[in-house]
């Protein structure tokens, strides 16, 4: 079948018949305002933001070691002395950036086997149970008696805890985008940003707080910190109810139907579990003579397409730098400035990057996806090149000044794009059937090319390496605009589109650029039910 001409199905239309497949209550949920959809779902929404507390305890680990190095304390345990001052060798810090991310990419790897075959509640719960363990290892790890001793145990720490958030974050956006109305699918998608954020900035709020106490219970009390967030995580795994799809793939629909009860509250709820089980069972059915739900199938035929655009999505932060944005406060501090100060700018580019990651909620409903990371990609790239003119002249105070400001900025265009969409775009591509496999490969792209950048980037600008200063904005403007083109010829404009559209769409192969302007052409009529009246 061809694509039709746009006054064959309107897009009123369009957006009729494929909200009937999923919508919770059978209307056209798209009609719906954001606030009008915020009050007819309360439930899955707040089940949502509830969840909001695993990729926050992320967000406060990823951050802390940058932060923890710049604490005199901290350096004289874990450091070694050079010339009046302690440091920590490249080496060390490179391993334990980089270390928790492999812990990471295999906890998201192990995700999908472990979340298709017990759930997402239950996968949720056990990465936060594993997080907690994982603190008991960082919060000791200064009691033995040798420096290498003490640098081993926190790195054992941090790759049992970057395990543990492979698990909870995969788990998290799977969750959310099953759960979440689709008119608002992409906001609560990106709360993951918008948490993580909210992580790292108590992070840099807690050492700041103590970076002045030159004590080991500075850092420890720093350290203690996530048992807090991990004991959230595990109790509100316990409150929020098991996703439907998960029983439907299971063929547990009385546990889906009581799931779906909770988190709609419809009095209709069967006709809307009986939609979303016919979206299930069309993709179950498009993929019958392949094995189901495994990761091999992720790369196969139509879901290769899907899996590339996910694998692209969980690159681009770190093409445009994020890594060297979260090590600014030590690499400022190397450059001169006073750790206060440079603290100081790193609670001012997260306290300004909340309101701008609350503002793609607009962003991305009105102008789309696409068109957001096109501009913020490009915005970024401008930004590191003019950062990397000003790392010329290493010798002005006020080019450093400068630097600082530039990183600020260049958060907050992070945050305006790349950072709130790249979960968006990731969970928006996958097909339901393969949503747990899918994800995790993701997911675990993401935390290898977080490996390679944590532990090169420390090597880039640390003076016993590189020490190439500001000049590490040539590198990752150029990184910058390789993110652009990846988003120009590869991810296409999938906002508003249900996930049985979104299948159509896949499935008739449209060229990127298209996605857009497409129309309907029936797909998305649930495929058990054209079977029954003879039209499939």
């Amino acid at each position: 079948m061809g694509v039709p001409h746009a006054n064959e199905c309107s897009e009123a239309h369009i957006e009729d018949t494929a909200t009937a497949v999923i919508s919770p209550d059978q209307t056209n949920e798209m009609s719906l305002t954001i606030w009008q959809t915020v009050k007819a779902n309360p439930k899955s929404i707040g089940y949502s933001v509830l969840m909001g507390v695993g990729p926050m305890c992320y967000g406060f680990d990823l951050i802390i070691i940058s932060l923890a190095v710049t604490m005199p304390a901290f350096q004289h345990s874990y450091g070694e002395k050079v010339k009046t001052s302690y440091i920590i060798p490249s080496m060390w810090l490179a391993l334990w950036n980089s270390m928790l991310q492999v812990g990471s990419m295999f906890g998201a790897f192990s995700n999908g086997a472990i979340s298709d075959r017990l759930g997402r509640k239950f996968t949720f719960i056990l990465g936060a149970g594993i997080a907690a363990a994982a603190v008991f290892l960082v919060y000791f790890s200064d009691r033995p008696s040798t420096v290498d001793a003490r640098r081993t145990m926190f790195l054992v720490g941090k790759i049992v805890a970057g395990f543990a958030f492979g698990l909870i974050n995969t788990s998290y956006l799977t969750m959310v985008s099953e759960i979440a109305p689709t008119r608002v699918r992409g906001p609560l998608l990106s709360c993951f940003t918008f948490f993580l954020l909210l992580g790292q900035l108590a992070g840099v709020l807690s050492v700041y707080a103590r970076v002045s106490n030159h004590t080991p219970s500075s850092y420890r009390t720093v350290f203690a910190v996530p048992w807090a967030m991990a004991g959230a995580a595990i109790i509100v795994g316990f409150l929020v109810p098991e996703s439907p799809v998960f029983q439907i793939k299971r063929n547990n629909i009385s546990k889906a139907l009581k799931a779906y009860k909770r988190l709609y509250s419809r009095t209709n709820a069967e006709q809307g579990l009986s939609a979303l089980q016919s979206v299930v069972e069309h993709e179950m059915m498009a993929e019958k003579d392949q094995e189901r739900g495994n990761y091999l199938q992720c790369f196969k035929g139509v879901n290769w397409r899907r899996t590339r655009i996910i694998i692209w999505a969980n690159i681009l932060q770190q093409l445009v730098g994020i890594t060297m944005v979260i090590n600014s406060t030590y690499f400022l501090e190397l450059g001169g400035m006073a750790a206060s100060k440079a603290l100081q700018l790193n609670v001012v580019h997260i306290g300004v990057g909340l309101p701008c990651l609350v503002g793609t909620f607009w962003t991305m409903t009105r102008l789309g996806r696409r068109s957001v990371l096109l501009v913020g990609t490009s915005a970024i790239a401008v930004l590191w090149l003019s950062m990397g003119i000003a790392g010329c002249f290493p010798s002005s105070p006020s080019a450093l000044l400068y630097l600082g400001i530039c990183l600020i900025i260049i958060y907050e265009f992070y945050a305006l794009s790349v950072g709130a969409l790249y979960p968006v775009v990731s969970a928006e591509s996958s097909s339901i059937q393969l949503r747990a496999a899918s994800q995790s490969i993701g997911f675990f792209v993401n935390f290898l090319f977080a490996w390679l950048f944590n532990f090169t980037v420390p090597y880039m600008f640390n003076v016993d390496a590189g020490n190439l200063g500001g000049k590490v904005g040539f590198i990752f403007s150029f990184l910058s605009v390789c993110a652009f083109f990846i988003v120009f010829f590869e991810i296409p404009e999938m906002k508003n589109r249900t996930f049985a559209v979104l299948d159509e769409m896949f499935e008739k192969r449209l060229p990127t650029r298209k996605f857009k302007d497409y129309v309907c052409a029936g797909i998305e009529v649930p495929y058990n039910k054209a079977v029954e009246a003879g039209i499939a």
